[in-house]
């Protein structure tokens, strides 16, 4: 009888550590999935996406009064990895337009604007995707590029830009163009 007592205890220990066990785990997994919080809020209606909105939409048209008054002489405009001034991007887009390009649009775009909580300095960033249709002048080819970028807000202003694309048919036609070695 004392054998069968002996067992017992021993299923009852294993069976409390195996709960301490459990309990430890459940309370480790709760913690580690919450550790991925919310750190923003994102909208797509915002001041912020309405104004890149704006300022693409002009782009198409060869306007860029938006674009003079969302950017700074000071923003850091970086394009694919390469840092130019406020006045070459502006002078490239214009030559999208009037040297290099016919028929640019922006089929299809989508912009939205993150407001990150104050564990990330309270940043507010927009992000925006779309293609880019044009057809070179040169010899007619069609062309479509996706086109990813972001842009840092600060008092109401873009502070940095950042633009990631395919830059073959650009850069070949710029070239063609005379407009870079």
């Amino acid at each position: 009888m004392s054998y069968l007592v002996y067992l017992r205890g021993i299923n009852n220990h294993k069976s409390i550590k195996m709960k301490k066990f459990l309990l430890l785990f459940i309370l480790l997994l709760t913690t580690l999935t919450r550790a991925q919080d919310i750190t923003g809020v994102t909208t797509t209606g915002d001041k912020y996406s309405k104004a890149i909105a704006k300022m693409t939409s002009e782009y198409v048209s060869n306007q860029y009064t938006t674009f003079d008054e969302i950017y700074t002489d000071e923003t850091i405009f970086m394009i694919n990895g390469n840092n130019f001034t406020k006045e070459q991007v502006k002078q490239a887009y214009m030559a999208h337009h009037n040297l290099l390009y016919t028929d640019i649009d922006l089929p299809w775009s989508f912009t939205e604007t993150t407001v990150y909580d104050e564990n990330n300095n309270n940043q507010v960033w927009s992000h925006f995707y779309t293609n880019w249709t044009g057809k070179v002048k040169r010899n007619g080819e069609e062309a479509v590029i996706p086109v990813f970028a972001s842009f840092k807000w600060v008092d109401g202003k873009v502070t940095m830009s950042s633009w990631i694309y395919d830059p073959t048919i650009e850069m070949r036609e710029m070239k063609k163009a005379g407009l870079i070695k």
